[in-house]
């Protein structure tokens, strides 16, 4: 049975239609699920950034596959309009995409040694406090001249990082060079638990810390690439990613000085207009005006 073009060109649309459904609800699944993990905003907290860029990155082939099938979808069905501008709007949308992923791995980088900068300080600080009270505990020991004396010591320095269990009902029953020795068992258990606790990070949990951060570094990089090769400026017909040297060439163009001792600048660089206006133009030209279209005759 031969198909006639009219029926290719039917099945043609129809499956377009059907890869542009399956590209939408790629991109919802992808907003649902990262807002449900990073709602509500932690944004100084470094659990949270790190949580949030890991969800980010790890779901990051849902709408990468999305925008292909969109591109798949408005390639094969030209005619539609609506499906063209959809894939122009989402192609455009790509590029923040693409900028965003770009910038997670410097951010990822600093808010892990941030973090980890910060919590071997915490440790070490908790660990010196729980080594001064403990020996203040053991000064305390060895100076009671009495049982009496000895418990009301303990009750004062009692602490939550330095606990030690009492028992004042035993105090009697026990010779004072003894129960010195007992007590003096305890802060050291207590201590060396505590401590434990509150260790700084040690090297095998940095090590799988580090592989991660690379991990998630380097997988950001690469969905940069992969959204800019799927970005598109608007009225571009080449992708984002092949004009990202000729757009840092103009933008460097653009900020570089007049030339010393020189009237005039250079053809085609703009300098004589302020910083601020030339890179406003530049970033104006990410998305230039549409073309407008002849009138009808």
């Amino acid at each position: 049975m031969t198909t006639t073009p009219q029926i290719r060109s039917l099945e043609e649309a129809i499956f377009a239609d059907r890869l542009a459904v399956v590209a939408m609800a790629l991109f919802a699944v992808y907003l649902i699920s990262v807002l449900a993990f990073i709602l509500p905003p932690k944004l100084l907290d470094p659990l949270w950034q790190l949580s949030s860029i890991k969800i980010a990155v790890e779901a990051a082939p849902i709408p990468l596959l999305g925008l292909a099938l969109l591109h798949l979808a408005a390639y094969l069905y030209p005619a539609n309009l609506r499906l063209q501008r959809r894939r122009d709007a989402l192609a455009r949308l790509a590029i923040l995409a693409s900028l965003g992923f770009l910038l997670i791995v410097p951010l990822q980088g600093h808010v892990v040694w941030t973090s980890y900068l910060r919590s071997n300080s915490v440790a070490s600080q908790q660990q010196a406090s729980a080594t001064e009270r403990g020996n203040a505990v053991r000064q305390a020991i060895t100076q009671a001249t009495s049982t009496e004396d000895l418990q009301k010591r303990l009750l004062a320095l009692q602490r939550p990082d330095l606990r030690i269990t009492l028992d004042p009902e035993r105090f009697p029953a026990i010779p004072l060079p003894q129960l010195k020795r007992q007590l003096l068992s305890r802060v050291d258990q207590a201590e060396g638990q505590f401590k434990a606790r509150v260790a700084p990070i040690d090297p095998a949990t940095g090590e799988r810390i580090t592989r991660e951060s690379l991990r998630v570094m380097i997988s950001s990089m690469a969905f940069a690439i992969a959204f800019a090769t799927l970005a598109q400026r608007k009225n571009s017909i080449v992708p984002f990613l092949v004009e990202v040297p000729d757009l840092l060439g103009r933008l460097w163009a653009s900020l570089r000085p007049r030339r010393a001792g020189t009237g005039q600048a250079r053809p085609g660089m703009p300098f004589q207009k302020s910083a601020s206006k030339r890179e406003e133009e530049f970033f104006e030209s990410l998305a230039p005006p549409e073309k407008e279209e002849p009138p009808a005759h």
